[in-house]
């Protein structure tokens, strides 16, 4: 299992989609990877002829296009001319962002998201016909009640303010999901349509000086929103992401459900079928590769969780609920002995900050042996390991054993096992005036993490630890 795992995770495509998620796009640098304003405005920008993203009407045509093979609204001859693209297009009003109701004479502070008024002729008619436009754009939000109806009633007032005979009227309810506006005179169009039928056709046609804007904006399309706070799932995913992650999946499918399954015991039943669940998790040891399995999902969460995801469309609403950030703690620390920060210029995780506050304990006391080392910080600090696997937080570096708490869940175990401790050279405790190396156990819970914050704050004050 340890090969196959190697395997995996050394492989060309694990290592492309991790890059692939790991570099940063314009959004996640400001932390607006989920803020519907700047969305809002990239679409205002990619749908507008006069951008300078160098494509002119056509991003506006395709968004039509797609509009209309989704609408019931457009006659015979408007549908057939806006589905072939056979038509010039211009705006007859500016694109704007929230554009306010009551500028309409409304008497409402509603804003629409995008507003713009166009002009569509044909080339053998003489006048045009005039189509305003609303893209209301709901990441996280529903629909609030009456909402499409009102801007309905809007884009109607708009008519009869230019004396213009009641026309077609486009309303779009732009959403990650599908969903049905109030108004039927609104379609929904999802951010997966708007990036498969409007930005991607297009992409390789954007002049140069854009081309990685874009590719920013659509990365980030596809990048789990880890920061947010009500959603993990991804808004659209790009066909170049969508082979990184088949092709991954299809190198250890099995893997990857083993993984899942252990992690996720009970939702995973419901979510992979309770037979397939207990199919998978029958091939490996539970007790043996939890810890194994858990390490690696922290360090290659957005990894693992797209796998999941792609393996299982159909349960994207259950897996979001799972996945939900709230329920993460993604907390960073910085650990310093008197003042000399252990770990320099680091942010660190809950275990490695532990692993830090010994180190730090050594620097003032670097005489200390095993058995004390022990005795300063106690085993049922961490009730992770405590009467499951291993009754101490330390042992000699390397030596095997077994787990000394007897039992794991109620069951005997012995198995020889030192996957759960750090042991690479900088993360080892040099103990006896460092003529000796100890290792440390690196599972540590929230719960577990604060219990060693609290003692080692009131115990030893000379280990600084703060929260970046």
């Amino acid at each position: 299992m340890k090969k196959r795992i190697l395997s995996l995770v050394n492989s060309r495509e694990f290592q492309a989609l991790n890059s692939y998620y790991g570099e940063k796009t314009m959004f996640s640098a400001l932390n607006l990877e989920r803020n519907e304003n700047r969305h809002s405005a990239f679409i205002a920008w990619w749908l507008n002829p006069d951008s300078d993203h160098g494509l002119g009407e056509a991003p506006m045509k395709l968004f039509l296009r797609l509009v209309a093979s989704k609408s019931e609204l457009f006659d015979g001859l408007l549908l057939t001319k806006i589905l072939s693209g056979g038509y010039d297009l211009n705006l007859k009003e500016k694109i704007e962002l929230e554009k306010s109701l009551s500028s309409f004479g409304l008497k409402s502070n509603d804003r629409m998201d995008i507003w713009s008024v166009l002009s569509i002729k044909y080339d053998d008619e003489e006048s045009a016909r005039i189509i305003p436009l609303v893209i209301e754009n709901k990441i996280y939000s529903k629909e609030r009640k009456g909402q499409t109806q009102d801007y309905y009633d809007g884009m109607n007032t708009y008519f009869l303010s230019e004396g213009l005979p009641i026309d077609v009227a486009v309303g779009v309810l732009l959403s990650p999901k599908e969903m049905k506006p109030e108004c039927d005179a609104f379609v929904c169009v999802t951010y997966q349509e708007l990036l498969d039928y409007v930005i991607e056709p297009l992409m390789s046609n954007v002049i140069a000086e854009k081309v990685s804007f874009v590719e920013s904006f659509v990365r980030n399309l596809g990048r789990p929103a880890l920061g947010a706070d009500k959603d993990y799932s991804v808004l659209a995913i790009s066909q170049k992401e969508y082979d990184m992650i088949e092709a991954l999946r299809d190198k250890d499918k099995e893997l990857f459900d083993m993984v899942f399954a252990t992690l996720y015991a009970d939702n995973a039943k419901k979510i992979m079928e309770d037979d397939r669940c207990q199919e998978i998790v029958a091939l490996l040891n539970i007790d043996e590769m939890e810890n194994i399995f858990r390490e690696l999902w922290g360090e290659y969460e957005s990894v693992f969780k797209s796998v999941v995801y792609f393996n299982y469309k159909e349960s994207h609403e259950a897996l979001n609920k799972l996945f939900k950030p709230t329920n993460r703690d993604t907390t960073r620390y910085r650990v310093t002995h008197k003042g000399t920060e252990i770990f320099p210029q680091r942010r660190l995780s809950k275990s490695l900050a532990a692993c830090a506050i010994f180190k730090a304990y050594l620097k003032e006391r670097p005489a200390t042996t095993l058995d004390e080392l022990r005795e300063a910080f106690p085993g049922n600090l961490n009730g992770y390991y405590y009467n499951h696997f291993f009754n101490d937080l330390f042992y000699y570096a390397y030596a095997p054993l077994e787990y000394t708490a007897g039992k794991h869940k109620g069951k005997e175990v012995n198995i020889s096992t030192i996957w759960d401790f750090y042991l690479d050279g900088e993360k080892l405790l040099p103990i006896e005036n460092t003529s000796k190396n100890a290792m440390g156990v690196k599972m540590w819970r929230k719960s577990d993490f604060d219990k060693l914050v609290a003692y080692t704050r009131e115990y030893y004050p000379f280990i600084e630890i703060e929260e970046i």
